[in-house]
C-alpha cells in the first residue's frame, strides 16, 4: 500500500512539476504618437483591382508554418485590419502584385476551412484595390 501512495504521490508531483510555467511581462509607458495626412480622391491615383491568397495551418487553435510578420500598408486607413497572421499575408500578398502601389484598400475576402484531426487549414483570398499617391 506504501508503494502505490509514494508512485502515486510521485507521479502527481512530476505532473504539477511539468505544467507549471511563470511568465514575466515588461511594459514601457509611453505617449502616443499620431500623424495624420488627409488625402482627397484627387491624391490618389488608382491603379486596379488585385487578388493575394494565403494558407495557413493550425494545429489546437495555434498557427504553424507558413509566413510570419508581414503585413501589408492600408494607407493609414482605419480598417478593421485582422490580426490573422493568414488574413495579413494574402494581403500582403495582394500589395506585392503591382509594384508601383502605395497601399491597398480591402474590399472583400473568402475564406475556405478545411477541418482535420486536432487542426484546420484556412485559405484565405482577398480582392483589394490598388493606390499611388500622386507626387507634384
Amino acid at each position: 500500500m506504501k508503494k502505490i501512495f509514494l508512485l502515486f504521490s510521485t507521479f502527481v508531483a512530476i505532473l504539477l512539476f511539468a505544467s507549471s510555467c511563470t511568465m514575466h511581462n515588461r511594459t514601457t509607458m509611453g505617449a502616443p504618437l499620431e500623424a495624420r495626412v488627409n488625402f482627397t480622391s484627387a491624391d490618389l491615383e488608382y491603379i486596379g483591382e488585385v487578388t493575394g491568397t494565403s494558407t495557413q495551418y493550425y494545429v489546437l487553435g495555434i498557427p504553424y508554418g507558413g509566413r510570419r510578420y508581414y503585413t501589408a500598408s492600408t494607407g493609414g486607413l482605419a480598417l478593421p485590419v485582422s490580426a490573422n497572421r493568414g488574413y495579413n499575408n494574402a494581403l500582403y500578398d495582394a500589395l506585392g502584385q503591382k509594384s508601383d502601389a502605395d497601399f491597398v484598400l480591402p474590399i472583400s475576402s473568402e475564406s475556405t476551412v478545411n477541418y482535420s484531426f486536432l487542426g484546420r487549414k484556412v485559405t484565405i483570398t482577398l480582392r483589394a484595390k490598388a493606390f499611388k499617391i500622386k507626387t507634384k
